[in-house]
This record gives C-alpha cells, structure tokens and sequence, in this order.
C-alpha cells in the first residue's frame, strides 16, 4: 500500500517537474528576443514589463516571466 502511494505521488510530480522547465525555456527565449532592445525600444510600459520579466526570471516565476516578456514585446516601439 505505501509502495502505491509513493509511485501515485511520484506520477503526479513528474508532470509539474516538466512543465516547469519548460516554462523555464519559454522564459529564456522570450528574454533572447528582449536581448538586443535598449531603454529607448520601449514603450514606458514595455520598459516596466521587460523589468518584470527579468526579476520573475531571477526569482524562478517563469510563467509569469514569459507573460511579462511577450508583453514588453508587443509594446517595443515600431521602426
């Protein structure tokens, strides 16, 4: 019985453990696409979100870091 438990308890961390890492490598490639802009790219809410991403990176939130990224990007300024 406690065999079972442990195996189901396993079964379910392991999902969690990949997704995790693979928000992890969203995280990092929506950064790599922030890489290149400077202050003056950005919108001043782009600035903020960019800012966000990269203190959700260093704390470990990839989700949120690759949420607050994806939206600096889409408030870069054209041309």
């Amino acid at each position: 019985m406690n065999k079972t438990v442990a195996l189901l308890f396993c079964a379910m961390l392991l999902p969690g453990i990949a997704m995790a890492e693979e928000d992890r490598h969203k995280c990092e490639a929506a950064l790599d696409k922030l890489k290149d802009a400077t202050e003056a790219s950005f919108t001043k809410s782009g600035h903020h979100e960019h800012q966000q991403a990269k203190a959700a990176h260093e704390s470990g939130d990839y989700e949120k870091c690759v949420h607050q990224a994806e939206k600096a990007a889409s408030h870069q300024k054209q041309g």
